[in-house]
């Protein structure tokens, strides 16, 4: 979604408004939006959709679009970005049509390296790893007013037992204790409850005047915060990084974060992040990092080189049309 990148919309997340911004934005003649205009799906909108895929030879679907549109008669490829976490846990009407969709798809287009075990629980004909596309001309190192004070952020929703939030506070409690100095900056927002959580257990361990809240970010303002910082904490529990990871490395940002062993099956090298499980490890990552700017500066360039091989723009859509011409 261009419109999303390209903007400076303070929105919501969990309530886009796509029509907002559809207004503000000149579309390339070649794309058609479809737009609901709420977050849920109703039967008048899956019939919509029936309609307008019917000019189409190929459909790349997105949770829960494979729900649906499995039946639509069109040969489809299905986008996993995390869906198949609950397939593989949940028995719901949802979750047994999700799995019949997955088996019926012409390819899963896997970006999670974590979720290949739980790819082997289900059935499929064809899976192809494709990373996550990162503008690169757009997230990439700019020059920004800096903090003198050392800055670490923590983009990801508040969500402890996805990201481990809870283990990146208990880190940070023993960096301060220890003598260090530092400001984390952490985005208010995800699931209301573990945002309590975490405000109380920063309350709880006396660290208020060293944490900085704030509200979610455009994408401009966003790879704005990712400049400013020093390091970039993502998550600590699923073993693979999402969208936070990617666009941080662009940013020439040391990014910590946990990631396992299939990462390196998946791109053939692991990520140059900091690997850290947990909260002894991430401290640990903190002590070192925060020692030596020259150390975050390589740790920074390196990462900007992987992501300009992998996540490409041009990279990303090469394989895609791979997978699309491999399906004729």
């Amino acid at each position: 979604m261009p419109m999303w990148e390209d903007l400076e919309v303070k929105m919501d997340p969990y309530e886009f408004n796509l029509n907002k911004v559809l207004e503000r934005y000149n579309l390339p003649k070649w794309m058609k939006i479809w737009c609901s205009g709420d977050l849920h799906i109703n039967p008048q909108n899956v019939i919509s959709l029936f309609y307008m895929v019917k000019d189409y030879d190929l459909l790349h679907l997105h949770q829960p679009s494979p729900t649906y549109l499995q039946f639509s008669g069109k040969p489809f490829v299905i986008h996993e970005a995390g869906w198949i976490r609950k397939l593989v846990t949940r028995n719901t009407a949802a979750e047994k049509l999700g799995r019949r969709a997955y088996s019926r798809a012409e390819c899963i287009v896997m970006t999670n390296p974590d979720t290949y075990t739980l790819l082997r629980r289900i059935t499929y004909k064809r899976e192809n790893f494709v990373p996550f596309i990162v503008d690169t001309e757009r997230y990439k190192s700019m020059k920004v007013k800096k903090s003198e004070e050392l800055l670490f952020f923590h983009p990801a929703r508040h969500v402890w037992d996805v990201k481990g939030n809870n283990k990146l506070i208990c880190a940070f409690k023993k960096f301060i204790d220890d003598g260090y100095q530092a400001k984390l900056r952490m985005v208010d927002w995800g699931w209301l409850e573990d945002v309590g959580k975490t405000k109380e257990l920063v309350r709880n361990l006396k660290l208020e005047q060293y944490v900085e809240w704030v509200q979610p970010y455009s994408k401009p303002a966003l790879i704005r915060a990712y400049n400013e910082a020093d390091v970039v904490f993502d998550q600590f529990i699923l073993g693979s990084g999402g969208t936070t990871m990617f666009e941080a490395m662009s940013c020439e940002v040391p990014v910590v974060i946990y990631l396992n062993e299939w990462n390196k099956k998946c791109f053939g090298e692991m990520p140059p992040i900091v690997n850290a499980r947990t909260a002894g490890e991430i401290y640990e990552s903190m002590v070192l990092l925060s020692s030596d700017r020259k150390i975050r500066k390589e740790i920074g360039i390196k990462e900007r080189k992987f992501v300009l091989k992998y996540s490409h723009p041009d990279i990303v859509a090469e394989k895609l049309i791979s997978l699309y011409e491999g399906l004729r």
